[in-house]
């Protein structure tokens, strides 16, 4: 239940991470870059959400019968996927801005514990 309400957290983080690229894409001149940003964390989304089920599953799986996933693998391919489309579309995605937006929910969840602090104290 933990993991639901955490995974909720870093989706609306991302989701807003999401929305000030695309303001920043509008304001600034490097909408390229903020594209390729943008693009990157809708897969790095896709790769938690996917995350996210794998770990249902898992938890689920304790009181029956284990099944066959393709978790890792499935998170490879994502960010193999958004990879190619930045790279057969130079003129609308970076691809260093793609590839920092896929880390970009790694991120979160490595800083979002910081401001959970005083309330563990």
């Amino acid at each position: 239940m933990e993991f639901r309400s955490t995974a909720r957290r870093i989706s609306l983080y991302a989701f807003v991470l999401i929305g000030l690229y695309a303001l920043l894409a509008v304001v600034t001149p490097y909408e390229t870059v903020f594209f390729g940003l943008i693009l990157g964390t809708a897969f790095s989304l896709l790769n938690l959400l996917t995350t996210y089920v794998q770990v249902k599953r898992v938890s689920n799986a304790v009181l029956g019968r284990t099944k066959f996933a393709f978790g890792t693998a499935s998170r490879i391919l994502t960010a193999v996927a958004c990879i190619l489309v930045t790279v057969n579309f130079p003129d609308f995605f970076n691809l260093a801005g793609a590839i920092i937006g896929l880390m970009s929910t790694y991120a979160i969840i490595m800083i979002e514990p910081i401001f959970h602090i005083k309330r563990l104290q």
